[in-house]
């Protein structure tokens, strides 16, 4: 092991926080994302000379975390139960409204398969581009899009259906 401990624990400093976000969004599950992160964060250790030397560690946890995510669900044989509705601060304060929306979406989110939850949040939260979202997952551009297309489908259509539910019903209360 040549790890420079000085430089691994600047980077934890400086990009950990943002790390643990993006599992939770991958997740759903904050405990899970941060065993997840921890686990990822072991395996760099040991190559961090390495990693740190090819210029873009943090692309390289982010890819752990995608296969290390994808391989928890495999061996769960489930998909996590909801999605994590914390601020930035990790605080759990939100405005009612915003707090809806995000409850909304999070809810659809969660439901869809695996892959397309995973291209969601990499094009999406982590504003990664079709490209960057391809090489993460080990998957064509392709592929991207077409899984992005079905969620962003699924995620308009059960908002839709959501939203048709929730309307009050014309005359009621006369």
């Amino acid at each position: 092991m040549n790890a420079d401990p000085a430089t691994f624990t600047a980077f934890v400093e400086e990009r950990g926080a943002g790390l643990l976000r993006f599992a939770v969004a991958l997740t759903g599950d904050h405990d899970l994302a941060e065993d997840l992160l921890q686990g990822a964060l072991e395996r760099v250790y040991r190559k961090w000379d390495r990693i740190a030397r090819r210029g873009d560690p943090e692309s390289y946890v982010r890819r752990a975390l995608v296969n290390a995510t994808r391989d928890s669900w495999r061996q769960r044989q489930r998909r996590p139960e909801r999605i994590g509705l914390r601020d930035e601060e990790g605080g759990s304060y939100a405005p009612w409204d915003e707090m809806l929306t995000r409850k909304a979406v999070g809810g659809v989110v969660e439901r869809l398969p695996h892959r397309q939850r995973t291209v969601i949040v990499l094009r999406y939260w982590a504003d990664l581009t079709e490209a960057e979202t391809a090489k993460l997952m080990g998957v064509s551009v392709g592929t991207v899009k077409s899984q992005a297309h079905r969620a962003l489908k699924a995620l308009r259509e059960q908002l839709s259906l959501d939203d048709q539910a929730n309307e009050p019903v014309r005359g009621a209360g006369r």
